[in-house]
C-alpha cells in the first residue's frame, strides 16, 4: 500500500481579507498573513503536490491540518476544490490543524467538519468521535484531533488522556490483527525554538508520545512544523521504537536554500515502511522525488 502524506496548505483564496471577517482573533492572522504568510505559502505548490500525487500509484492521501489560515468557509471552499482533483487517484483522510479551528465561531460552526469530516467518518456516523478509525486494509489509520482554539498569538495544541488512550488502544487492536497501524495528528511530538514551544508545543506532548510508543503504533505522521523532520519514540520493548515523520509543508513556494514545499509517499510491505521524499522545485514549478 501506497500513502500520500501532505500538510500545512494555508491556502488564501482572493478577496478573503475583507474587515467583515476579520474580527476578534482573526485580525492578528490577518496581520501576519500581510506581512508574511502570503509570500511563503502559495496555492499553485498545492496544485503542483495534488498533480504529483496524482501520477504516483498512490492508494490513499492523508493531510495532517491547517488546510486553511484563518477558518473561514471561502478557505475550506478553496481547499475542497484543490485537494478533490484526487478524486479518483486516491482516497482521502484530513485531519484539522490548529488553524482549521482559528476562531471560536469556526469551532461552533463546526466548519472542519462540515467541509472535510466526509473523510474521516462513514455517512450518518457522529462527526465527533476521536480517534476516527479507518481500516484500510493492511493498514489502519488512526485520526487524532491534536487541534484546539487557543488565544491570540498562541497555536499550541492538546489530545487529552481519553483520546490518546483509545488511540493507543486503536493500534493494539490493528497489530493484534497483523496490520500496520498508522497514527495522524496535526501538532509535532519533538522540541522545537523557545517562542515554538512557548506559543505552539503540543501541551500534553509527553503523554502522548508515551503513550503511542507504548503501544506499538507504526507509524505517526503530523504536520505543524513546517520544516521536514523524523524522530523515533521507544515503547517498553527491545524494538526499534516508532517513526515519527514531519513531511514539512506542502506549500512553501520558496525555491532557494533547503526550505520549500515538500511531501511524503510512504510504502508499506511486508512490515516495513519505506518513504519516498518530494520537494518542490521552483524553477521548474513541479515536485520531483529525492533520492536517498
Amino acid at each position: 500500500m501506497r500513502i500520500a502524506h501532505l500538510s500545512d496548505l494555508h491556502l488564501l483564496p482572493d478577496g478573503v481579507l475583507r474587515m467583515t471577517s476579520l474580527l476578534g482573533r482573526r485580525l492578528f492572522g490577518a496581520v501576519n498573513l500581510v506581512l508574511l504568510r502570503h509570500r511563503v505559502h502559495s496555492t499553485e505548490v498545492v496544485r503542483a503536490a495534488v498533480d504529483a500525487v496524482a501520477g504516483q500509484d498512490v492508494d490513499h492521501t492523508v493531510i495532517t491540518g491547517d488546510l486553511t489560515n484563518l477558518a473561514l468557509d471561502e478557505e475550506f471552499d478553496l481547499a475542497r476544490e484543490v485537494v478533490d482533483q484526487l478524486g479518483g487517484f486516491t482516497e482521502l483522510t484530513v485531519v484539522p490543524g490548529n488553524h482549521d479551528y482559528y476562531a471560536p465561531d469556526a469551532v461552533r460552526a463546526r466548519r472542519f467538519e462540515r467541509w472535510f469530516g466526509h473523510t474521516l467518518w462513514d455517512r450518518g456516523q457522529p462527526q465527533d468521535e476521536w480517534p476516527a478509525i479507518k481500516d484500510l486494509g493492511t493498514v489502519v489509520l488512526v485520526a487524532v484531533r491534536s487541534a484546539t482554539s487557543p488565544p491570540p498569538m498562541c497555536a499550541y495544541g492538546r489530545v487529552g488522556r481519553e483520546q490518546g488512550e483509545a488511540a493507543a488502544r486503536a493500534v493494539t487492536s490493528a497489530r493484534a490483527e497483523g496490520k500496520a497501524a498508522v497514527v495522524l495528528m496535526h501538532h509535532n511530538l519533538h522540541r522545537r525554538g523557545v517562542a515554538a514551544e512557548a506559543t505552539g508545543r503540543l501541551l500534553d506532548r509527553e503523554l502522548v508520545s508515551d503513550l503511542l510508543g507504548r503501544s506499538g503504533a507504526s507509524l505517526v505522521l503530523h504536520g505543524h512544523d513546517h520544516r521536514e523532520h523524523e524522530m523515533v519514540i521507544t515503547g517498553p520493548g527491545p524494538g526499534p521504537g516508532t517513526p515519527v515523520v514531519g513531511c514539512g509543508s506542502s506549500s512553501v513556494v520558496q525555491s532557494s536554500g533547503l526550505w520549500t514545499g515538500r511531501f511524503n509517499i510512504y510504502d508499506f510491505e511486508d512490515g516495513k515502511v519505506g518513504i519516498e521524499r518530494w520537494r518542490y522545485q521552483g524553477r521548474e514549478k513541479r515536485f520531483t522525488a529525492q533520492r536517498a
